[in-house]
C-alpha cells in the first residue's frame, strides 16, 4: 500500500473538531459550520488518523462523528467526507451495496469496482460486504444482474485469478491468445465463457503477454475485439478489465478526466476514485493523469468542480504536478 506522508499529527485536529461538535450542540445554524476546518483536517490525515480523530470525538464529544458530519454538511462534499471516514474496503463494499440497493441497478459503480479491484482487494471487499450488511456479495451480484453479465462479475467475485508466477510459460501465452481470437472474431457470434474463463483466472502479466500475442492472431487488438464482440454491460466490463490490466492507475485517470469534463460533472464518480484511491495509489493516478492529459489532476479538478467540494477534493490531491 502506498504510504501517505505529509500527515499532520493526529492530536493537532481535536481542538477544533470539539469546537466544531460544541457549535453543533449548542445550535448554531448548519450554515456557520467551519466547512474549512472539516475539510483540513480530514483530507489531510490518513484513513488511520481519520479513525483515531473518530474514536477521540466520540470519546470527546460525546457524539458520533459520522452523525455530526452528516448534520453540519450535505451533497457532495457530506458524500466525500464520509467516504473518508471509512476503511477502503467499507467504503468499495458500501458503494458495492448501494449500486444493487432498490429498483434498478447502477451497472456503472459495479463495473467500475468489481472489474478494476485485484484478488486482494476484492477478498477484502467481500470480507467487509460480510460483516457490514450480513449478506454475501457474491448472492447480491447474482440476485441484481443477469446472463454473461454476471457470470463475468461473478467469475471475478470469487477470486480465483493465478498468482503471478517467475517463469513465463509461452506455450500458455500461445494458447489462451488463439482460445481469445477462436472464441471471438474468428467465429461467428462470442463464446463468452471462454473470455470469461481466461480474463477472470490468468495473472495479470500473464495476460498482458496473452494480449501481445493476440494481434498476431487477429487483425483488431484486444480491445477493438471486444466492441466488434460484445455490447452493453459486458463489453464495458471486458473494456474495463483490459485497460485495468494494462495500466490500471491511466484507467483511473481517464475515468476521471471523463467525469469531470461530462457534461453536469459527474461528482459520484469523481468521489468514488478519490475516496476508494487516496491510500492506494492516488501518487501514480495523479502521474499517469499529467502524462495522458497534458495537464494536472488538480488543474482539472480546480476548473471543472466549486465550492467547499472543489477545496475537499483538491487537498485530497495534495498538490499540482
Amino acid at each position: 500500500m502506498e504510504q501517505i506522508s505529509n500527515f499532520p499529527e493526529v492530536h493537532q485536529g481535536f481542538p477544533r473538531l470539539i469546537d466544531i461538535d460544541i457549535k453543533l450542540k449548542t445550535k448554531i445554524k448548519y450554515a456557520g459550520v467551519d466547512e474549512q476546518t472539516i475539510i483540513d483536517i480530514l483530507t489531510r490525515r490518513s484513513g488511520e488518523q481519520r479513525r483515531e480523530i473518530a474514536f477521540e470525538y466520540e470519546r470527546i464529544a460525546k457524539k458520533d462523528l459520522n452523525t455530526a458530519l452528516k448534520a453540519a454538511l450535505s451533497g457532495p462534499l457530506e458524500a466525500l467526507m464520509l467516504g473518508l471516514m471509512k476503511t477502503t474496503a467499507q467504503y468499495d463494499a458500501s458503494e458495492l451495496k448501494a449500486s444493487m440497493k432498490g429498483l434498478g441497478t447502477d451497472e456503472e459503480t459495479l463495473i467500475e469496482i468489481v472489474c478494476s479491484r485485484n484478488d486482494e482487494e476484492l477478498a477484502d471487499i467481500k470480507k467487509v460486504y460480510k460483516e457490514m450488511f450480513k449478506k454475501d456479495l457474491e448472492k447480491d451480484v447474482a440476485g441484481d444482474t443477469s446472463g454473461d453479465f454476471a457470470k463475468l462479475l461473478l467469475s471475478l467475485v470469487q477470486t480465483k485469478r493465478d498468482q503471478p508466477s517467475n517463469v513465463v510459460d509461452y506455450e500458455k501465452i500461445d494458447e489462451d491468445a488463439r482460445s481469445l481470437y477462436e472464441a471471438g472474431v474468428k467465429r461467428k457470434g462470442t463464446d463468452v465463457v471462454t473470455w470469461i474463463t481466461i480474463m477472470s483466472q490468468r495473472s495479470v502479466p500473464h495476460l498482458q503477454k496473452v494480449f501481445e500475442r493476440y494481434k498476431s492472431y487477429s487483425p483488431y487488438d484486444m480491445k477493438e475485439s471486444i466492441r466488434k464482440e460484445v455490447k452493453g454491460d459486458l463489453e464495458k466490463s471486458f473494456l474495463t478489465l483490459v485497460e485495468c490490466f494494462e495500466n490500471r492507475q491511466l484507467y483511473f485517470a481517464n475515468r476521471l478526466n471523463e467525469a469531470m469534463k461530462s457534461k453536469g460533472a459527474k461528482e459520484k464518480v469523481v468521489t468514488r476514485i478519490m475516496v476508494s484511491r487516496c491510500e492506494v495509489d492516488l501518487m501514480k493516478i495523479r502521474t499517469e493523469f499529467r502524462r495522458q492529459h497534458k495537464r494536472s489532476l488538480y488543474q482539472t479538478i480546480a476548473e471543472h468542480t466549486k465550492g467547499d467540494y472543489q477545496k475537499a477534493l483538491l487537498s485530497l490531491c495534495g498538490g499540482d504536478d
